[in-house]
């Protein structure tokens, strides 16, 4: 067993909610299953292995609220490490190597930023060097926001040069720019709304509700969304088709749970059914999603592995033309911290991608500020290795999105979920758009996604994410529509 002893010298810097949120993980940043603790001033971190790893922990930041920062590689010894200034340490070393990894492909650095950096190195030294808890955490945490400040600036300009050079061959980019409509059709005074923002739209053609009650399939909503869709000239992707978890999966299935033939023809005959109607309708199926973990109907990472299998097999059979992917939630495995599970996301997709079973891409589910079964948020550098670690398997990337606008309480939304908040101006329909506005142009310029999705429509239906549709409880928009807007007009087609 491993033990990891972090000193901390403002325990406020780690919201209430954060210690859930602790992990150390290796080279591969999978998160190692542990348990984690406060011991007086100590943070403590029980593991099963005791090899050097990395520590990642929630940690405000004056002016930015709370961001998911990582240590350098920490080996375990008896002396507690100061955890200020270790994670301004891994912050630094990540924000000047992603730097120095973007020069080689071609980024110019502008002096001012090459001064960002060294600024928050300056305040590193003094940091690591002073010999006083206080000092040295205060020095920590100058150094944390300006290596913050720098990763924000670094990305943004690492964006606006990759598309520019990618806008060199075509006007605009090509990228499908969608949204999810949800279980019912969206008001007409919003479905005018999202045509300047969008050229696609996501249909669930979930089997929950679709079929709801053994053998019996309603399809009013779903021929209506895609009707509109076509009508709008929108490309439409439909799907998922299975989503294991208590979204997905109809009640009555569990009279079935520990027959694991049964479950698979329920599954596949709702999967046949499906494409046999629409097929010819959809421009991209998303055929399975939130496959790698999860406990509904009791089944084991193995039998998920084989449904995903099967049912790809069933639509490339069904349908041999249109474009189809599997999806993943939580890409960075948080989970793993916590359950006891042998395969994360990424290795869930390589087995599917080696079976060759004619996936044409892969989708990213990125939900973040909320738990449980979400991320806490990250800094742009984390979602730029994110895309390219999944891009290493060579295929095209949806990326799906849901984001916080209120911590407030939400009537409309899951009970099970909540926003991750410890101050109530950390989330709002301000701080929303400024995500996207920092964050989308950085996936934009990846070349691998091909896709980008807004995963909740509006917080006037009911939904499962508080305050994550891009309309309010009043069905008004939100800034992060426009911010979208303002993007796809910008550089899409």
């Amino acid at each position: 067993m491993g033990l990891m002893r972090l000193t901390v010298h403002d325990r406020d810097r780690i919201p209430p909610s954060g210690l859930g949120q602790v992990y150390m993980c290796g080279q591969d940043e999978l998160p190692w299953r542990g348990h984690v603790y406060f011991s007086g001033d100590q943070l403590i971190v029980e593991r099963a292995e005791s090899d050097s790893g990395c520590a990642w922990v929630p940690w405000r930041i004056n002016g930015r609220g709370v961001l998911l920062l990582g240590t350098s590689t920490l080996v375990e010894r008896d002396e507690p490490y100061r955890l200020e200034v270790e994670l301004a340490r891994g912050t630094i070393n990540r924000l000047r190597n992603q730097i120095a990894h973007w020069e080689l492909l071609g980024l110019v650095v502008p002096g001012d930023l090459r001064e960002e950096v060294l600024t928050a190195t300056r305040y590193f030294s003094r940091a690591a060097t002073s010999a006083d808890a206080g000092p040295a955490a205060e020095n920590a945490e100058r150094a944390l926001v300006a290596a913050v400040d720098a990763m924000d600036r670094s990305a943004t300009i690492y964006a606006e040069q990759a598309i520019e050079q990618r806008r060199a061959q075509s006007k605009k980019l090509s990228t499908w720019f969608g949204v999810h409509l949800g279980d019912q059709m969206p008001a007409i005074d919003v479905a005018r709304q999202l045509l300047p923002s969008f050229n696609m739209v996501s249909v669930p053609l979930s089997w929950r509700s679709i079929e709801a009650s053994e053998g019996r399939r309603q399809w009013k909503q779903a021929d209506a969304q895609i009707e509109w869709g076509k009508t709008a000239g929108m490309k439409i992707m439909g799907g998922p088709l299975l989503e294991l978890d208590d979204r997905g999966v109809p009640d009555w299935t569990y009279l079935w749970e520990g027959d694991f033939d049964s479950l698979v023809g329920f599954m596949l005959d709702h999967v046949t059914t499906v494409v046999k109607r629409y097929r010819g309708k959809v421009h991209l199926w998303q055929v399975v999603s939130r496959m790698s973990h999860g406990r509904v109907l009791a089944l084991t990472e193995d039998q998920r592995l084989q449904i995903a299998a099967q049912a790809i097999t069933k639509v490339r059979e069904l349908d041999p033309s249109t474009p189809m992917i599997a999806s993943f939630d939580q890409p960075w495995a948080e989970y793993l911290a916590t359950e006891q599970l042998d395969l994360a996301p990424l290795h869930f997709a390589d087995a599917l991608v080696r079976a060759d079973l004619g996936l044409s891409g892969l989708g990213l589910e990125i939900t973040i500020g909320y738990h449980p079964g979400a991320t806490p948020h990250r800094s742009p550098h984390a979602y730029s290795r994110l895309v390219d670690t999944w891009g290493l398997l060579e295929l095209p990337l949806l990326v799906s999105l849901t984001l916080p606008s209120s911590a407030a309480k939400d009537p409309l939304s899951s009970p099970k979920i909540q926003v991750l908040s410890s101050e109530a101006d950390d989330v709002t329909p301000t701080s929303q758009a400024a995500w996207i506005d920092r964050h989308v142009p950085l996936l934009l310029a990846k070349a691998p996604v091909q896709v980008i999705l807004w995963n909740q429509l509006s917080d006037a239906a009911p939904h499962h994410y508080p305050h994550g549709g891009l309309f309010d409880a009043q069905n008004r928009p939100k800034p992060a529509l426009e911010s979208l807007r303002k993007i796809r007009q910008q550089q899409l087609i």
